[in-house]
Formats: C-alpha cells, sequence, structure tokens
C-alpha cells in the first residue's frame, strides 16, 4: 500500500467498491453463505424504497484487509457482498434474456457487457480473459463462478451442498422478484435500476485494515447487518491456515472445530477459549485473545494440541453452566451447586473449575468442597459486598493456573489460592446488615429467595426446601402497599428506606401471603406467621413492628449468614 494505516474509513456506494477495478476475496476457510428468505427479501424491500425515494440505503459495515493496492480480503461482510453479486446477475441476466429474445438485440448485448465488466468480472491485460471480482470461499468459489457467472443453474439441484442451494435459492428468489416488479420492462429500466439503486443508493462504511489484529479489535465494537463474519470466524481461519499445507491435516483439523462449535456452540466459543487461556496459560482480557493465539500457536503440531485440549476442555465448560449434565449424574450435592452459581450470576470461577474437573473426579469430595468455597465467595463478595470484579478474574485465573501446573496441588491448595476475595467475617456482617433486595427486580428477587431459604434452613435445623422449587412466597413484613395500618409506625419515606431491607423479609405459603396476612396490620400479620410452616416465620415474635425491630432481626439474620458462607481456611 500506498501509505500505512492501521485503520481506514469511508463511506462508499456499491459502485465505488465493484466498479473499481480491485479483487475481493472472501478467506477460504470463513463461513460458508448462510442469507435465507428473509434477509433476501429484506435486501429486496430496501432496495425498492431507496430506488423510489431517491435516498440511500446504509449497509452497515464491512471490514477488508489490503494484500496490494489492488486485491482485499473481506473479513466481515461476505454475506452482503455475495448477496449484493447474485442480485446484480440476476438484473444482468433478465437483459441478457431480452437480447436473446431479440428485444433491441444489439443495446441489451452491450449493457450486458458493460453491466458485468462493471459490477462482476473485469478483463485481464496480460490474458485478455474475464477475471471475477468477487471470490468466495473455498465450499461455494466453485458453484459461484461456474453456474452463476455463466449464467447456468446447477447440473443436479439435488446434489448441491445447504450454502451452494442457499447461493442458487437466492438467484433464483432475485429472478422472481424482478418479473414481478418489472413486467414490462425494458433494458433501459433495468440498466437504469441496477446503476442507480444498487449501485449508487446502496451505500457501506467500508473499513479497510493491515491485518487481522486490527481487524480482531474492529470485532470488539463493531456490529454488521445480517449473518456476518464474528471473532470466532477469524480465529478459525488462521488456525486453519496453519495447517493448509496437508489436505489430511487440514480436515482432521476441521473435524476437530465442529466438534467443539457443536459442544460450545459459535456465539460462545471466544469466551469459552478465554477461559481456557485463563485456566492454563495467563490472563488476558477479550481484546488481546487473537493476539495471545497468534503468539503461541505457529504450527501444525500446536494448532492441534491446542484444539485437542479445547475439546477435552469444552465438555467441562458446558456441564458448568448445566446442572442438568450427564457428568453430574444426578448428584444433588453439585446440581444444586450449580444452580445457585448461575443464580449468583458470577462467571469469573470458570477457569478454575474447569481444571479441577480434569484433576479430580467431577462428583469427588474435592470438587464438591471447591464448588462450597467459590459460593461462600461469591455471595459475600459479589451478592452482599457487591465488591468490584476486576480482581476476581486475576485471582481464578492464577488459583486455576497453579493447579494446572502443579501434579501434587490439592483443592486446599485451590481454595486458599482465593483467600483475596474472601469478605472476613466482620465486613460480611456489616454489609449484610445493610443489605436490600429489591423484590420488584427479578435477580433481587431470586437472590432474596436464595438467602431466605438458606437462612430457613439453618433456623430449622434442617429443612432443605428447594428454593426454585418450593411454593413459598417472600413476605414483606412491612407490606410493599404503604397504607394507614402503618403510618404510625413509619413515616412515608422510613418505609421506602426498609420495605425491602432483608430484617423486613420472610417466607411465607402463597394462600397465607395473598389472602390472610397481605397489607394487614402486624398483630394480625403475626397471627398468620404462627401457623407457617417456617421457622424463619413462626419464630416472629415481636409485639409490634418498627424500624428498630427490622434492624434487630437483619442483625440476626447477619449473624446467621456469617456461619452459612463461611470457609475454614
Amino acid at each position: 500500500m500506498a501509505s500505512k494505516h492501521l485503520l481506514d474509513t469511508k463511506t462508499v456506494s456499491v459502485y465505488e467498491i465493484l466498479g473499481n477495478g480491485k479483487i475481493y476475496k472472501v478467506p477460504l476457510f470463513q463461513r460458508d453463505y448462510s442469507w435465507g428468505q428473509d434477509q433476501l427479501e429484506d435486501l429486496w424491500n430496501d432496495l425498492l424504497n431507496a430506488y423510489s425515494s431517491e435516498t440511500p440505503h446504509y449497509m452497515g459495515a464491512v471490514v477488508l484487509k489490503a494484500n496490494s493496492n489492488k486485491e482485499f480480503e473481506i473479513i466481515d461482510g461476505q454475506q452482503r457482498f455475495a448477496t449484493i453479486s447474485i442480485l446484480i446477475l440476476a438484473i444482468i441476466n433478465a437483459i441478457r434474456n431480452l437480447a436473446i429474445n431479440g428485444i433491441e438485440t444489439t443495446d441489451n448485448e452491450e449493457r450486458e457487457k458493460l453491466l458485468m465488466n462493471q459490477f462482476i468480472e473485469q478483463k485481464e491485460p496480460s490474458s485478455l480473459r474475464n477475471s471475477s471480482k468477487l471470490f468466495l470461499n473455498e465450499n461455494n468459489n466453485n458453484f459461484y463462478q461456474t453456474r452463476l457467472l455463466k449464467f447456468k443453474g446447477p447440473i443436479n439441484e439435488i446434489k448441491l451442498s445447504h450454502s451452494e442451494s442457499l447461493l442458487w435459492e437466492a438467484y433464483k428468489f432475485y429472478q422472481n422478484k424482478i418479473s414481478e416488479n418489472f413486467q414490462d420492462y425494458s433494458g433501459d429500466k433495468l440498466s437504469s435500476f441496477l446503476t442507480t439503486a444498487v449501485g449508487e443508493l446502496m451505500m457501506f462504511i467500508q473499513i479497510t485494515v493491515e491485518d487481522e489484529m486490527n481487524a480482531y479489535t474492529v470485532f470488539e465494537t463493531l456490529n454488521s447487518r445480517g449473518v456476518d463474519l464474528t471473532s470466532t470466524d477469524l480465529l478459525k481461519n488462521y488456525l486453519f491456515s496453519k495447517v493448509a499445507g496437508s489436505e489430511t491435516d487440514l480436515n482432521n483439523v476441521k473435524e476437530l472445530w465442529k466438534k467443539i462449535i457443536t459442544i460450545i456452540g459459535l456465539k460462545d466459543f471466544p469466551t469459552f477459549l478465554r477461559y481456557y487461556l485463563l485456566a492454563t496459560r495467563k490472563q488476558l482480557t477479550k481484546e488481546y485473545l487473537f493476539k495471545e493465539i497468534k503468539n503461541y500457536i505457529k504450527n501444525a503440531d500446536e494448532v492441534f494440541e491446542l484444539l485437542e485440549n479445547l475439546e477435552k476442555y469444552a465438555y467441562n465448560y458446558v456441564a458448568l453452566g448445566n446442572a442438568d449434565d450427564d457428568t453430574w449424574k444426578n448428584d444433588k450435592e453439585i446440581t444444586s451447586a450449580i444452580t445457585i452459581l448461575k443464580t449468583l450470576r458470577v462467571t469469573q470461577w470458570k477457569p478454575l473449575a474447569m481444571v479441577a474437573t480434569e484433576k479430580f473426579k467431577p462428583n469427588s469430595p474435592e470438587f464438591k468442597k471447591l464448588l462450597k468455597a467459590i459460593i461462600a465467595i461469591s455471595y459475600r463478595y459479589n451478592v452482599i459486598a457487591k465488591m468490584q470484579t476486576n480482581e476476581m478474574e486475576k485471582v481464578y485465573s492464577n488459583a486455576a493456573i497453579n493447579l494446572h501446573n502443579s501434579q501434587t496441588r490439592s483443592i486446599k491448595n485451590a481454595i486458599n489460592d482465593l483467600k483475596d476475595l474472601y469478605v472476613n467475617d466482620d465486613d460480611f456482617k456489616k454489609y449484610f446488615e445493610l443489605k436490600q433486595f429489591d423484590t420488584n427486580n427479578s435477580n433481587d428477587k431470586k437472590m432474596a429467595r436464595y438467602t431466605l431459604y438458606k437462612l430457613e434452613s439453618q433456623i430449622s435445623d434442617g429443612n432443605l426446601y428447594d428454593y426454585e422449587t418450593d411454593k413459598g412466597t417472600i413476605e414483606h413484613i412491612l407490606p410493599e402497599s404503604y397504607g394507614e395500618n402503618w403510618e404510625e409506625f413509619f413515616s412515608k419515606e422510613e418505609y421506602e428506606r426498609n420495605v425491602y431491607m432483608i430484617g423486613n423479609l420472610t417466607l411465607l405459603e402463597a394462600n397465607k401471603n395473598n389472602k390472610d396476612a397481605a397489607n394487614k396490620p402486624f398483630e394480625d400479620k403475626k397471627a398468620v406467621y404462627q401457623t407457617s410452616k417456617y421457622h424463619i416465620t413462626n419464630t416472629i415474635d415481636d409485639i409490634n413492628w418498627t424500624i428498630a425491630h427490622i434492624k434487630n432481626r437483619q442483625e440476626k439474620l447477619a449473624k446467621i449468614a456469617t456461619g452459612i458462607w463461611k470457609i475454614q481456611f
């Protein structure tokens, strides 16, 4: 390139992209063509609206990597490039058919040549042969070049691959749309529609980068229209390129990759890969993930080693997010722990748990001890103290790497590595005594249920109700609806400060909550509470209910909570 720019951005029309003598190539291993009828229809409607209103329509951003002044890789945007080219071919074919049928034959043949040269192909000076301006990936390019660009249908539609079938369906779709919307069309009218609506009014934000590292950075902030490339595809392209010299290696890597994506899912792969690296190598942010892979994966052997390890850890990663996974073999202690961790909405622990699942049997006492410690830390650190999560990832990553690299390290060692995240008893009590759960918020409500049921189990000396399935409801002793029964004890401001305090929350059977307790005075409520099966409720025996009583109850619950969510280092 004449000048060096890490990132160059400009707004361009389809004509400026395809009519500039440049060649665009989709990387060999990029995702196959995937647009369906809904996306095709959206593009057509956008096109008609732009044409009728004579206003530009923006198609989003495309990311290109400059290989030279003349050749670019389509890092992001291949679905739109391919679809627009197919649309253009369908319009040119309509003009071509006019010439074949003897309608303004000379003029329409000339239009066909001019439009093909403007948008689809160009003549090579050396060979004087026409060459395509667009090259698709390894699975789609042959069908695009030998059938669509030659205005030939497939030899056998049934034998087409899924993505080839989608390309062919897109071509037929736009042929039908042209027939429906241009019944009395002429070559002049079709040419005008193509050059104006498609060529001039369809606009892109063109982002040109020098290398994949810059492209990966763009992906972290860019949302493009359609089914476009993701950072996962970019990582895949790099790994595949390292084994492309051997067809056998490439096929084996493709199978490994397919297995991993099937297990994890395309969308979650970058998170999973980062967690794997956090667990086994070093702490790094999402933005440096691609750079890290390029730094240490240099050859085919390293690609295979990485993918084989990823496949092994993929099962652990998925299991840690699913209490019903077969890995746990219906072990209620573990399934309950996984469910609780999902409720806590904390994920930084997963790298350590992924390694521990490999080092110890998934249903072993050691692994259960680790999950219990993680729950206690998460509840203290994240739920009650609401401390910053930045430090968590670092501590969990260090603990995971220590466990991964050691042959003799125990679960006790791993838990000791987490000490910096453990909120001490005195601080935990202080935070707990100030804690509120806004039960109008779904996550807060779930956390309140979890907290109250754990307290109930401790107070009752072992009643193990399932906080997710038990029919108990959250009862607000000072009711959520502020009424005259309570104005004597709480001003409006005092009510708002106290109604969601943990000390004001308890458990109550649904029929008693709705019918018997509701918004009644405390004396009436207390009579209902004494009939409840929940010890946390039937032991409420205060004479009345004031701010002081809420505070006193919350302090008592804080002491109990300190014993529940506790680790003995």
